[in-house]
């Protein structure tokens, strides 16, 4: 397998082979991606955490030709829950990672990693806040997340959908969601009404045709936390997603699943 690894904040992944398409999905800091297909100034890649297939930007990716030991290294990571600067000792420049991004768990003792012949520092006072309870660390993730606007293909605090929403929030527990809504519905238990979910358990909307289109995070009781025009509180009941401000139904439940 060829590999690869972002080093940027992140990288748009593409439809297709020009800016001009469609961004479905972004590749973020630290997450590795196996090498599908080079064409022209277009590289086609498959995330290695969830399967996602688009197209980046060859200029854009690190490829790690045969390096075994970083592929190993970043397998062992942490999801930073909090946007970080990363100081690049080679050239002295900085970069900000988003919250979701990766880096190695050695960093707890070393506070360094490399990648090829680039070395990263991270800052002295970088903790990676997280509760023991999954619920908890869930929560908390989603409510830090208020007001973030929302993207179509999106990942980050700059910028996120629903799907990629809650994909983040359970990639912080550690269990790996598929990248889309119509996806993350096959996994976990289903619940018989919307009155028996916990606190991060997650629902799903679909539209007109049955096809399941939004997914969102229990807060509450009678609460979801969900990216819709931006991350926010609504009310949920077992009809579905009520906007007080719009005075309607914005969304229809189709299901409820617990995933811890």
């Amino acid at each position: 397998m060829k590999a690869g690894i972002c080093e940027l904040s992140y990288i748009p992944m593409r439809a297709g082979m020009s800016h001009k398409t469609e961004m479905t999905n972004q590749v973020l800091f630290g997450e590795l991606f196996e090498i599908i297909t080079s064409r022209h100034d277009w590289t086609k890649i498959r995330l290695l955490h969830d399967n996602y297939e688009a197209w980046v930007e060859s200029s854009a990716i690190t490829i790690l030709d045969d390096d075994e030991n970083i592929v190993k290294d970043f397998s062992d990571f942490i999801v930073c829950t909090e946007s970080i600067n990363l100081s690049k000792k080679n050239d002295k420049t900085t970069i900000q990672i988003p919250s979701g991004s990766k880096i190695p768990s050695s960093v707890k003792s070393t506070k360094e990693f490399k990648i090829l012949n680039n070395n990263y520092l991270v800052p002295e006072e970088f903790k990676n806040h997280k509760n023991t309870d999954s619920r908890q660390t869930i929560i908390k993730a989603a409510l830090s997340m208020i007001n973030v606007p929302y993207l179509w293909g999106g990942r980050t605090l700059w910028g996120i959908d629903c799907s990629g929403f809650s994909q983040y929030l359970y990639s912080l527990v550690k269990i790996n969601l598929d990248r889309d809504a119509s996806q993350q519905v096959n996994s976990g238990k289903t619940l018989s009404f919307v009155s028996e979910a916990q606190p991060g358990d997650l629902a799903f909307f679909d539209n007109g045709e049955g096809e399941i289109v939004h997914v969102g995070i229990i807060y509450e009781n009678g609460k979801i936390i969900h990216a819709s025009g931006k991350v926010k509180i609504d009310n949920i009941d077992h009809q579905g997603i009520y906007d007080k401000y719009l005075k309607r139904y914005t969304h229809n439940l189709r299901v409820v699943k617990a995933i811890i």
